[in-house]
């Protein structure tokens, strides 16, 4: 196949496919020992692939004698100095390529070109528990002093004094008379002794138990909107927002 028959089978937005039938771009242009091949959609990237690496075009659809991914590690990414002036020569041309049969795959192939994925973040708000002192239960015990007072039963000894009208003549026990006499009568009493017995009246327990209660808290969280900036589109329909749908 010669330069001219070449060039003129190429064509300007053709679809430039490796030798294992991954798409590889676009041809944004055409040149005597060169094409043009715009990859990516968003960001796109000019790969300038010699004509020696076509193993055949037709019309819409032109494949490479290499693979994509040798393709696009081959440096063709700069711009040669030969652009404009470089001839194809058909020496170079080695090797060919059969058509894809899988066209399932090149269809994903140009779904993973022509698409860009942005992320949409948005932090949830979790909650952990830890423990931590809540302070101390002191319990103090006090010798408190106050007065009580008993009634204790005692019994003690009196004198009853009885004076008594008498008349007799004095007879041997009244021998004693008309002498000085003392009569000593002892008398007896009850003293009260107090004691102190202690002892045990009650008792305080202390234990402790976990109560599970429900504690409310709030923060604040963030999360990420994407909006479509349409003012630089002269046809709104052109756009087509899923979540609009």
């Amino acid at each position: 196949m010669g330069m001219a028959y070449q060039a003129a089978a190429i064509e300007n937005g053709a679809e430039v496919f490796g030798a294992d039938g991954e798409k590889v771009g676009s041809v944004a242009a055409v040149y005597p020992g060169y094409i043009v091949v715009e990859k990516g959609m968003f960001f796109p990237t000019d790969y300038y692939i010699p004509m020696s690496a076509i193993a055949s075009a037709d019309g819409g659809q032109v494949y490479l004698n290499v693979a994509k991914e040798a393709a696009l590690q081959s440096g063709w990414d700069a711009q040669p100095g030969d652009l404009e002036t470089a001839t194809f020569d058909s020496t170079m041309r080695t090797g060919t390529v059969e058509m894809p049969m899988d066209t399932a795959a090149v269809s994903a192939t140009r779904m993973a070109d022509e698409e860009i994925r942005i992320p949409v973040m948005e932090e949830e708000l979790t909650a952990s528990v830890r423990s931590q002192e809540a302070g101390a239960v002191r319990i103090e015990k006090d010798v408190i002093t106050e007065q009580r007072t008993l009634d204790v039963p005692v019994t003690e000894e009196r004198i009853r004094v009885e004076r008594r009208v008498v008349d007799r003549a004095v007879n041997v026990d009244d021998a004693e008379a008309f002498t000085d006499t003392v009569i000593e009568v002892p008398l007896r009493t009850e003293v009260v002794d107090i004691q102190k017995q202690a002892r045990v009246t009650g008792e305080v327990v202390l234990s402790k138990e976990a109560v599970e209660r429900t504690e409310r808290v709030t923060d604040t969280v963030r999360r990420e909107e994407v909006f479509v900036d349409e003012s630089e589109v002269v046809d709104a329909t052109t756009i087509e927002d899923s979540e609009r749908r």
